[in-house]
């Protein structure tokens, strides 16, 4: 009996030696990078800040303040650097890996490139899952404890135990001047309130001394004046003389009603990403403003995008380094590869700021980005199929007849 010769079928293994190996090497590069990058941006963040920290230590309590703030920082620089530190970390891996002739040995034991890309996907969820828990978790935590503690630039530039001076706030039927007692509870100090009608005329003006949510859009004022227009004159706001002046009502207590969110009130000042999930989505669904809600809205759609941005970087390295350097890494290629890597870094960041300003849909700020790059990682995959005469199934190995 003559039995029939050929390659030995070549099946997927996810984690098998080809792919631990090559995960080992994508994340200890990207350890690599991600570790320079932050070098540099805590040198940035934290010299200015020694002399603050120095008012009040010196000595090994100095020493002690900047380590301790170094590490209550790191979860807030790191997490923007962690999606094209993933890319580099796989393109300097792919690199190396093709200059040690290392991928035309795994190539010609028949493995297809679709298989080669599993250690690029299990870096990528690694990486992802390491950004989630920065930037959703670890980042708003370390902020919250700088703030309580007034500790470094941002813990006083955020202190919430000092009102910030008076506030200017727009609301639907009217206008808001106050200070603002964080709480919680939240309370306002000092505050005017401007009330319009229908048509835009002042209607009405309450002045307190302190105001107090107590629910469902109702506030309690304490100690201060209203103003009502006449119904008759409504809009002639003007007066000539001493007798035709409005008067002003003195109470103890009023009840008015103000569209004013407490918890909204109680944020106010920090920026959607130093903000706890739960606040997050309840100010996503709050009646705000609409520039802080396109903010909130944002923020919550890129805390989720951006873990599968991370995915998708990891796998554009890995196959733009197989479609232009894979048996040979010529300068101008990786360039190319590089610039690439930095334009969807750069493109991420612009789609986030255009919906935190309003321009595009919240949705479409958060994962325009990711879905980009998983059209051009599934042509690019294409491309690379095609040229070694393979499909895109798993199945589609080489083969060799007798």
């Amino acid at each position: 009996m003559i039995r029939q010769r050929g390659a030995r079928p070549i099946f997927l293994t996810p984690f098998g030696l080809h792919t631990r190996y090559m995960l080992g090497a994508y994340l200890r590069h990207t350890m690599m990078v991600a570790a320079a990058l932050m070098t540099i941006a805590l040198t940035i963040d934290l010299w200015p800040q020694v002399p603050l920290l120095s008012v009040h230590a010196s000595g090994i309590g100095l020493i002690w303040s900047i380590a301790r703030l170094t590490v209550l920082r790191l979860p807030d620089l790191l997490p923007p650097f962690i999606p094209f530190a993933t890319f580099l970390g796989v393109v300097w891996s792919e690199s190396a890996f093709t200059e040690s002739r290392e991928r035309m040995l795994i190539w010609n034991s028949g493995r297809s490139p679709v298989m080669c890309l599993v250690p690029a996907l299990l870096a990528g969820l690694l990486m992802g899952a390491a950004l989630f828990g920065f930037d959703a978790v670890l980042r708003p935590a370390a902020i919250h404890v700088q703030i309580g503690e007034k500790l470094g630039r941002e813990g006083i530039r955020l202190d919430r135990s000092q009102s910030g001076g008076n506030h200017w706030i727009a609301l639907p039927d009217g206008l808001l001047r106050a200070e603002i007692e964080y709480g919680p509870p939240v309370k306002l100090h000092n505050l005017t309130v401007y009330k319009l009608d229908r048509e835009g005329h002042l209607a009405e003006v309450d002045t307190a001394a302190v105001a107090a949510a107590l629910g469902a859009d109702r506030w309690r004022l304490e100690s201060g004046r209203y103003w009502r227009a006449d119904f008759a004159n409504r809009g002639d706001v003007l007066t000539s003389g001493a007798a035709e002046e409005e008067k002003e009502s003195p109470f103890e207590t009023r009840t008015i009603s103000m569209a004013l969110d407490p918890l909204w009130l109680r944020n106010l000042g920090l920026s959607p990403q130093y903000l706890r999930l739960p606040t997050l989505r309840a100010l996503a669904g709050a009646h705000i403003m609409a520039r802080d809600a396109s903010g909130y809205k944002t923020r919550l759609q890129v805390v989720f995008g951006e873990t599968l941005f991370t995915v998708a970087m990891a796998l554009l390295g890995a196959v733009l380094s197989m479609l232009y350097f894979a048996y040979q890494t010529r300068w101008y290629a990786l360039v190319g590869v590089l610039l690439a890597g930095y334009l969807a870094h750069f493109a991420s960041k612009a789609f986030s700021l255009m919906g935190e300003f309003g321009y595009i849909a919240p949705f479409f700020a958060g994962w325009l980005a990711p879905l980009l790059l998983a059209v051009t990682i599934g042509g690019a995959i294409l491309v690379i199929q095609k040229r070694r005469g393979l499909g895109v199934r798993l199945k589609d190995t080489p083969h060799f007849s007798n």
